[in-house]
């Protein structure tokens, strides 16, 4: 099973994963966190979650970007500095929002697992936060529907209502867009519900900016790509990670668009709409 030893293995990657390939090692290191709480908030069982930390172990695992940190005497005041360093570029949308992204989870992990406030762990995440500098210029549009960050319910209703419509605007071109809708929003929600209101608020201005992004689909340029077949298979099932042969090839979106569909779910007051995203699980 994911013990907390999961945690700290995600943490120990984003505090690795800073350099030359941030985005991938980023990519990596959060989906692990992201594992782990796939595992636990949805009580996988025991068979499943050991196909899970097979995958991890097996193939994500021998990344230099794992390797332990100095042991050091944890400090959770620390997370001022997390928190300043995600706090200066939070109103932008950099790399398609992935430094609210990692930044979100690490914070996510750190409250679970207060052990793990150390310094070389603040010090490498901030810096790996910091490696997200191109912004995306877009404006944002006063009349894009985005519910405020104090209605989770709504803003939920609302992320899932747009996950809905991006697969469908673009079927035949991968759906890493609509996955990215889940977790830029699923990111946001969890800095709220860390205590970050304000942080979230901002953010909440980088994920309206991907919305404005998302609506205009594909481009002719786009690179097209073959929707996998339908499955009955979803990913809280045994089968679903037993059949699956890489993780790491996606950059480990498996487990992160799995993590924020089902997180993001638990919350959705709306059945109708609820039956829908499930009948379209399998494009996570």
């Amino acid at each position: 099973m994911l013990d907390n030893s999961y945690l700290i293995l995600g943490l120990n990657g984003l505090s690795h994963a800073h350099g030359k390939e941030y985005f991938r090692e980023g990519h990596l290191a959060a989906s692990v966190i992201a594992a782990y709480y796939l595992c636990h908030e949805n009580d996988l069982e025991e068979q499943t979650q050991d196909v899970i930390k097979n995958h991890i172990d097996d193939d994500l695992r021998d990344d230099r970007i794992f390797l332990p940190v100095p042991d050091e005497p944890p400090d959770s005041a620390l997370l001022d500095q997390l928190l300043g360093t995600l706090s200066k570029g939070i109103d932008d949308l950099r790399e398609v929002g992935h430094n609210i992204i990692f930044g979100a989870a690490a914070l996510k992990a750190f409250r679970d697992f207060p052990e793990a406030i150390t310094p070389s762990r603040i010090e490498g995440i901030c810096r790996l936060v910091d490696s997200f500098t191109t912004t995306q210029n877009v404006t944002i549009e006063d009349d894009d529907g985005v519910p405020g960050i104090d209605d989770e319910g709504a803003l939920i209703e609302f992320i899932f209502s747009e996950y809905l419509r991006s697969i469908a605007l673009y079927t035949g071109y991968g759906q890493g867009w609509a996955g990215h809708l889940l977790t830029i929003g699923h990111a946001t929600i969890e800095l709220s519900r860390l205590g970050h209101k304000d942080l979230a608020a901002r953010a909440l201005n980088a994920y309206r900016m991907y919305i404005q992004t998302m609506r205009r689909g594909p481009a002719q340029t786009d690179r097209h790509i073959a929707e996998h077949p339908a499955s009955d298979l979803t990913p809280l099932d045994h089968d679903y990670w037993a059949r699956r042969k890489s993780v790491r090839s996606g950059l480990g979106h498996a487990f992160k668009y799995a993590y924020s569909f089902y997180n993001l779910l638990a919350k959705l007051d709306n059945p109708a709409l609820r039956d829908r995203c499930l009948a379209a699980v399998s494009y996570t």
